[in-house]
């Protein structure tokens, strides 16, 4: 074949239908990379400006929210883009892994992640339904409102995905470490970091949001490692 046919077959680099698709595949992979940035960033600022909670019971959680509504309403929107922001990047995982080994899990982790940030992110309307309860109800009422919505099977499998998150980046970050993407650090930090958000006290919010570092770091250098990569096949 003449390197003339050669240039012209279908798929190859002088085909004129594969520059486009090139540059929306950097470009979605460059998206991930900068998400896996910014949504870290949101999410602890999120956390870090939770209202103070005195209690760990359902109505001292209302009455923290209820307590400094425009506080309350700005870790909600922190967390709410953060939780989509990551929910949207950590597809970019499994498009870090290159070749057959590692790719399943990537895969099925980075899925099950994204599905639970996407599902969080929108679980952050109840802070205005607390928020409100508070507001216009006691505590113990408003307490008694929310736990029986919180008790339908139905919302429970709809809202409360949160562990997936964990369980889907620690699967994701088996991948990559069989795929020599990332190194044995970030299953250990994943744990850490859940164990962190969930257990150190909201009464000074600042003490969950440095716990989840740990955590979000994974990501934040996930994400480095998509746009160095991305900036590498640009260049190339």
């Amino acid at each position: 074949m003449s390197s003339t046919e050669t240039a012209a077959f279908p798929g190859t680099a002088a085909d004129p239908a594969v520059a486009p698709r090139n540059r929306a595949h950097i470009a979605l992979a460059a998206a991930g990379g900068v998400a896996l940035l910014a949504g870290p960033a949101l999410f602890f600022a999120g956390l870090a400006t939770s209202p103070v909670q005195e209690g760990e019971d359902k109505a001292s959680y209302i009455a923290s929210l209820a307590a400094d509504p425009a506080l309350t309403q700005l870790s909600a929107v922190l967390l709410h883009y953060g939780n989509l922001l990551m929910g949207a990047g950590v597809l970019a995982l499994a498009w870090l892994v290159r070749g057959k080994r590692g790719a399943i899990p990537a895969v099925i982790g980075a899925l099950l992640a994204s599905l639970a940030l996407l599902v969080n992110s929108g679980a952050l309307y109840a802070d205005w339904m607390h928020l409100e309860l508070g507001r216009r109800l006691d505590p113990v009422t408003g307490a008694a409102i929310s736990e029986a919505v919180y008790a339908h099977l139905p919302f429970q499998l709809s809202f409360q995905l949160s562990p997936l998150i964990a369980v889907g980046l620690i699967v994701a970050a088996i991948g990559l470490l069989r795929a020599g993407v990332m190194g044995w650090w970030t299953i250990p930090a994943v744990v850490a970091g859940q164990v962190g958000m969930l257990f150190l006290p909201y009464s000074m919010p600042l003490l969950p949001a440095l716990g989840v570092t740990p955590l979000l770091a994974v990501l934040v250098v996930a994400g480095l490692r998509v746009l160095g990569r991305v900036r590498a096949g640009a260049v190339g």
